[in-house]
């Protein structure tokens, strides 16, 4: 996959640009951004994940309401990560307060984003159909061709592998993905990628063992 990180930048610059005039101030946060998700110790959160999610958010681009806050949420999502307690959504969605407070976003745009990166704990259906579509764009590398997951799952385990912990929970968090009614909580992208998503976890869970 190309990373295109100009393009990314250009996007995050222009959802914030009618709020702000300070360019040192967007470059600064920007900068933040590369910096953690270029982290050496991460090899799937990384900046290409948050190229293919860029990319699934243009496929439902019409579909959202607001796909300006979307796309933000989507830089801010992983911002934080390795936390042994558990809090990565919450502290990447105190990170992205942080950052458009400062930026001037609108105060309750600032809440839908961070309700959208919350939304990535559990991937659970909401009652609002943008975070359908955000959890969903989150989640569609589980559809991805068999090449591509197995190379998602192999960065999974690079990041999380040293855990003598490691297989069992991954199971648990693969089958709970199973349990699920439906992956893919919105037409769009279960029409697309259900079937493969249950498909590639159902081999992850038996190559596991």
């Amino acid at each position: 996959m190309i990373i295109d990180v100009l393009q990314m930048k250009e996007i995050y610059f222009s959802c914030l640009k009618p709020y702000i005039e300070d360019i040192v101030l967007l470059e600064s946060c920007w900068n933040e951004v590369i910096v953690s998700y270029s982290d050496q110790r991460r090899a799937y959160h990384t900046l290409v994940h948050l190229q293919h999610f860029s990319n699934q958010l243009d496929l439902c681009k019409n579909k959202l309401s607001d796909y300006s806050t979307a796309y933000l949420a989507m830089i801010y999502h992983d911002i934080v990560y390795f936390m042994m307690d558990g809090t990565n959504e919450e502290k990447s969605a105190l990170v992205a307060v942080n950052h458009l407070n400062r930026l001037q976003y609108p105060s309750d745009l600032i809440s839908v984003c961070s309700e959208m990166i919350l939304a990535t704990k559990t991937h659970a259906g909401n009652s609002s159909s943008d975070i359908n579509y955000f959890i969903d764009a989150d989640m569609s590398i589980l559809g991805a061709d068999s090449g591509s997951y197995a190379q998602y799952a192999v960065g999974i385990r690079k990041e999380y592998g040293d855990s003598i912990y490691f297989d069992q929970g991954r199971k648990q968090v693969l089958q709970s993905f199973l349990n699920m009614e439906r992956i893919f909580k919105t037409d769009l992208f279960f029409d697309r990628y259900e079937k493969q998503a249950r498909l590639n976890i159902q081999l992850e869970i038996d190559n596991l063992g």
